[in-house]
């Protein structure tokens, strides 16, 4: 009996039903802390997970590396900080050589979205300054998500 109850749900699976399962991990690169969200399965809600602290180290990568399989995630979205002018800062590419590293680390995809005054916005929001780091990067990975799932 418990075997007839579960091969429909393998079947499921295998035929492609299921195969609308994206999850995505969002990105604040800071030099000093990367706030990290996450999405559900569908792909259409961010969550705040954690802060890492980026100490420049092997291990930082290696919690990232950890999340992306433990979350089992599909696609990464690191926020892009543009100037006020739209020309790319010095912290512009500080981010793409983090993304990039991130990117041969956990052999996924890896995308960009604006995150411009994200900070500011979590920072007017009321949010305690702990927690302005996972919240920045929800608020990047929603951005992100809300025009993904325009487009279908």
């Amino acid at each position: 009996m418990l075997h007839s109850s579960t091969t429909p749900s393998f079947n499921l699976v295998k035929e492609g039903v299921l195969s609308w399962y994206m999850k995505y991990l969002g990105i604040d690169y800071g030099e000093k802390r990367i706030g990290v969200a996450v999405s559900d399965a569908q792909g259409r809600v961010a969550f705040p997970k954690k802060v890492v602290f980026n100490r420049g180290n092997p291990q930082m990568m290696a919690q990232l590396q950890a999340l992306v399989k433990d979350e089992h995630v599909s696609r990464i979205v690191v926020g892009l900080p543009i100037g006020l002018n739209s020309e790319e800062t010095s912290q512009t590419s500080a981010t793409r050589e983090f993304a990039d590293a991130l990117r041969d680390a956990a052999g996924i995809l890896v995308e960009f979205e604006n995150e411009m005054l994200t900070t500011h916005m979590v920072q007017g929001a009321g949010i305690p300054r702990e927690h302005t780091d996972e919240a920045a990067a929800t608020v990047i990975l929603q951005s992100y998500l809300d025009r993904q799932n325009s487009k279908s």
